[in-house]
């Protein structure tokens, strides 16, 4: 009698102990901060869906220096639309990191998301909004 009652509640604390893990993991996810993008966010302003000042929709995503003006990539994506893009794409991931890059001319959105078992990061394009990689993992 004393053998059952003792595993009855060595079962209730370990089941315990297991529910709480998980609800202060599930928890976790709405109050935890999200990292600031850093450094300057460039905007330019979009009239009827195209770039002020853009030839037939076309945006240059060249880097450099012409006549002594700065011709980087102008994002036009904000960081919350970027985030809202990957919840978009996917539903079940929570936000982990956000990052803002500039490669090979191509301003972007680096964006960590996971769920308990899976991991995302995808790239979205910060003047288009496209997504284009994404790297999954376990």
């Amino acid at each position: 009698m004393k053998r059952t009652i003792i595993s009855f509640l060595a079962g209730v604390i370990v089941t315990g102990c297991a529910m709480g893990w998980f609800w202060y993991q599930d928890r976790e996810q709405y109050t935890r901060a999200i990292p600031a993008v850093k450094g300057p966010v460039q905007t330019t302003p979009v009239v009827n869906g195209t770039p002020a000042g853009a030839t037939n929709g076309a945006v240059s995503q060249q880097t450099g220096t012409v006549d002594g003006q700065s011709t980087q990539p102008q994002a036009q994506i904000t960081q919350e639309k970027a985030m809202e893009i990957f919840k978009t794409a996917y539903p079940d991931y929570r936000i982990e990191k956000v990052k803002f890059d500039i490669d090979h001319g191509r301003a972007h959105y680096e964006i960590d998301g996971k769920t308990l078992t899976r991991e995302v990061e995808i790239k979205v394009d910060a003047v288009t909004g496209e997504i284009f990689q994404v790297k999954e993992g376990h």
